[in-house]
C-alpha cells in the first residue's frame, strides 16, 4: 500500500510517496521551504504543491509540529499560533 508521505517542518515541508508496509521511500523526497508566518492557509498551499508535484490522488500522511486531540491543534511548536483551535482533520 501506498501514501504519500509529508513532514511540516520549522524550516521545511518535505514529501514523498512511501510503501507503510516495508517504510520505503518510492521516489525522492522532495522539500518546500516552510512559509513565514507558518499560518494554515500557507502550509496548505505548500501541501497542496507536494500532491501536485507527485501528481498524487490517493491516500496522504502527514507529521505535524502540535498535539493534537479529536481533530483540534491544542498547540503550535515551530508553526503560527493561529492554529491553535483548527480543526485539522
Amino acid at each position: 500500500m501506498e501514501v504519500l508521505g509529508i513532514d511540516v517542518g520549522g524550516s521545511g515541508i518535505k514529501g514523498a510517496p512511501v510503501n507503510i508496509i516495508t517504510g520505503e521511500l518510492l521516489k525522492e523526497r522532495y522539500r518546500i521551504p516552510t512559509p513565514q508566518p507558518a499560518t494554515p492557509e500557507a502550509i496548505g498551499e505548500v501541501v497542496k504543491e507536494l500532491v501536485d508535484h507527485f501528481n498524487w490522488n490517493g491516500k496522504v500522511g502527514v507529521g505535524f509540529p502540535a498535539a493534537v486531540q479529536n481533530g483540534i491543534v491544542l498547540t503550535a511548536s515551530n508553526i503560527d499560533k493561529s492554529w491553535i483551535g483548527i480543526h485539522i482533520d
